[in-house]
């Protein structure tokens, strides 16, 4: 079973944003609200100071926000990878700081994934009119599940840095629950080849990578992103799907992953189900499920299961009273079905 990131992170705030910074580029900073005292500018900003600090400005539409502050020293001079980082940090300050949203492009994309439904049509409608996204050609909305030990800013740096990689022209949307948000237009996999590739040079581990496209006459893509994450989630979860899964090729495996189902519960959806869950040897839940797979077909599933069609009646005739009972009902079969996958993916991502 593939590892899935803890969503439980340290909440946001300018000592969080310091740690984070101070843990990717080694070094003390601090960030303060406000501009930075004229004496820490002498260099220009971004310039280094008498006192062997970098100090970058946070601006909101020309308003100083606020200011990040780099210790520095002659042996080891900051990297692109650290300008990297501090323009992360930069953006997750802004968004903490600034009240009122302005209408500038990192604005935008944000707002399509903003949880007031008309910020999100206004954003889409003017990503639309900037040719940021396309209705008519499709655009594709990209969730990659990153593992929990990555740092916001490290996650936003890595985003911004890939939006900057030519042909890919994708552009990064938000954080949303330890997944980055991209969105771009139709491009072959090879795209997500290369976002792999970036990930591992920058140390960034990716558990799956998701995809989705809005629907021609839909307002925003709020549901696409949606779509994406779950398909990110099983990318990461699921052999058959991992690295990469569009939701378009998920089936039932995007409603099982929809589903708000508590295990507790299996005993109610299914007590077929839920018999065959409880039974220390899974050889009969391997059986029927196989069985179920493939329509009940008594042929196909000998050849799967490498028996003798005499063995597999055998089987099933064995099976508990609420099993087959289950097996004789169109319905109750169904739902054991369906069950059978719910507890699949529950084991895959550590519910069961």
């Amino acid at each position: 079973m593939r590892a899935t990131p803890n969503a439980t992170t340290a909440p946001v705030s300018l000592q969080n944003i310091a740690d984070q910074l101070t843990a990717s580029l080694g070094r003390p900073v601090a960030v303060r609200e406000g501009a930075p005292h004229p004496s820490a500018l002498e260099s220009g900003a971004g310039g280094r100071s008498p006192e062997s600090r970098v100090v970058v400005p946070v601006e909101d539409r020309g308003v100083t926000l606020a200011h990040i502050s780099v210790r520095t020293d002659a042996e080891r001079a900051l990297s692109p990878l650290d300008f990297e980082a501090l323009d992360a940090a930069s953006v997750l300050v802004r968004e903490l700081l600034s009240e009122d949203r302005g209408p500038d492009r990192d604005s935008v994309l944000r707002d399509l994934l903003d949880d007031d439904e008309n910020v999100r049509r206004a954003a889409y409608t003017r990503a639309l009119q900037q040719r940021w996204l396309n209705r008519d050609q499709g655009s594709v909305v990209r969730a990659l599940l990153v593992d929990a030990a990555v740092t916001d800013v490290q996650r936003i740096a890595f985003a911004r840095h890939v939006t900057h990689l030519r042909p890919l022209a994708l552009h990064f949307l938000a954080l949303r629950a330890g997944m980055v948000m991209l969105a771009g237009p139709p491009v072959g996999r090879d795209v997500d080849d290369v976002v792999l590739h970036e990930a591992a040079k920058h140390g960034i581990r990716v558990l799956g990578i998701g995809t989705a496209s809005p629907a021609r006459e839909a307002d925003d893509v709020r549901g696409a992103a949606e779509e994406a994450a779950i398909a990110a989630s099983l990318a990461a979860t699921l052999p058959q799907f991992h690295p990469v899964a569009d939701a378009s090729e998920l089936g039932g495996w995007l409603l099982l992953a929809s589903a708000s189902a508590n295990p507790a519960h299996l005993h109610v959806i299914s007590p077929a189900a839920y018999a065959l869950y409880r039974q220390t040897d899974d050889s009969q839940r391997h059986t029927i499920e196989t069985y179920l797979d493939v329509g009940a077909n008594v042929v196909a599933a000998c050849e799967i299961l490498f028996v003798h069609r005499t063995t597999l009646y055998y089987r099933l005739e064995r099976m508990p009273d609420v099993v087959r009972e289950a097996l004789a009902d169109g319905v109750k079969r169904s739902t054991l079905h369906v069950a059978l996958k719910l507890i699949r993916l529950w084991e895959a991502t550590g519910r069961a």
